[in-house]
């Protein structure tokens, strides 16, 4: 079969690429390099605010810088460790998981949503997670068409502002006793995953907005009214990263995984890359932008997937499958709006 033929071509260029090349399928020196960044980031950037906030408007500044170093950790650190690709040792790999939870995010539960929904339900709706945002949104042409979705391009950014908000303070807590996805209901977790859910998010609360109430000499309310800014900004910039790979013009909506021959054809259907030479994308974007590679190599350290990308690229055309790409983020994005702004106005 064709679907076997393509596979087994595909996944072998993948395997050979390490082999010949002797490198392994984790960390290289690029990954080690931005796991430095973090580090000196998100500590430098604690010992400045605490500092140098000597007035309102340096302390404003700081937190950001701070903030900033979380939104740079969840796509380029935390993804990959929760996907176990950074380090081969087992101990440091759990131990790197934890990166979503010191940024506000519960690691487990994360893990259930994307790695055992989206990934295995690209684009489904009621099954995977990035398709949901409360309703406001409608992202597939099977999602019934409600009145605020004639606007919904208007807000479609102010509702990305909320991504983190949501994420840290609602989000989490709804997955845990309330969840919406059909692979979540009824389902048990482990106790102390509770109890890992609530230390965690009071150890976020406590250094993220007590300490700074209580050490730094400004004003509560502009501590808070910072933070709640900051990570609108952060929350806007990070679910337009994470999102225009999958609801766009370019890409299938399938009702369910048995819709094509075979899953890696799902892949290719509901999933597009952008920014393949971007210097900027390649240190930021946490390898999301070549999103196919990671879909095929979730397992493989991101800081491959450029590599991998060339090989993946003329296999996909020999076997005539349709490989997609917008040339810049931008690109992507306008293919995204587009894409809410025709499900606005269609029914169908």
């Amino acid at each position: 079969m064709i679907s076997t033929a393509f596979k087994k071509e595909l996944y072998e260029a993948i395997d050979q690429y390490f082999e010949k090349n002797g490198i392994s399928r984790y960390a290289n020196g690029q990954m080690k390099a931005k796991l430095a960044i973090a580090a000196v980031w998100w500590v430098g950037s604690l010992v400045l605010l605490y500092s140098f906030s000597t007035s309102p408007s340096m302390f404003v500044l700081l937190y950001g810088f701070h903030l900033f170093s979380h939104l740079f950790i969840l796509l380029n650190i935390a993804h990959d460790a929760n996907h176990l690709s950074i380090f081969e040792n087992e101990r440091v790999r759990k131990l790197l998981r934890y990166t979503f939870d010191l940024c506000g995010i519960n690691s487990y539960m994360w893990r259930q949503l994307h790695n055992q929904q989206h990934h295995n339900f690209i684009n489904i709706k009621g099954e995977d997670d990035g398709l949901v945002a409360r309703g406001l949104l409608r992202y597939t042409p099977h999602h019934e068409h409600k009145l605020i979705h004639r606007f919904q391009h208007f807000y479609l950014f102010v509702v990305y502002s909320f991504f983190s908000l949501d994420y840290i303070f609602i989000k989490d807590f709804e997955c845990f006793f309330f969840p919406f996805l059909n692979g979540l209901k009824g389902k048990k977790h482990p106790r102390v995953e509770y109890v890992k859910l609530f230390v965690f998010k009071l150890a976020y609360i406590g250094y993220v907005l007590l300490l700074p109430i209580y050490f730094i000499g400004v004003p509560t309310g502009l501590i808070i009214a910072s933070f709640v800014a900051w990570q609108l900004v952060i929350g806007v910039i990070g679910a337009t990263i994470i999102q225009v790979e999958h609801p766009l013009r370019l890409n299938e909506f399938p009702l369910d995984r048995d819709e094509y021959d075979h899953f890696i054809y799902h892949v290719f259907a509901t999933t597009s890359d952008h920014s393949l030479n971007s210097t900027v994308g390649n240190w930021f974007y946490g390898g999301l932008h070549m999103h196919v590679a990671h879909h095929l190599a979730p397992r493989v350290c991101h800081t491959h997937y450029r590599e991998l990308t060339k090989l993946i690229q003329p296999i996909a055309e020999k076997h005539g499958v349709f490989y997609k790409q917008n040339k810049t983020i931008f690109d992507a994005i306008r293919e995204h709006y587009g894409h809410l702004q025709n499900l606005s106005l269609s029914t169908k």
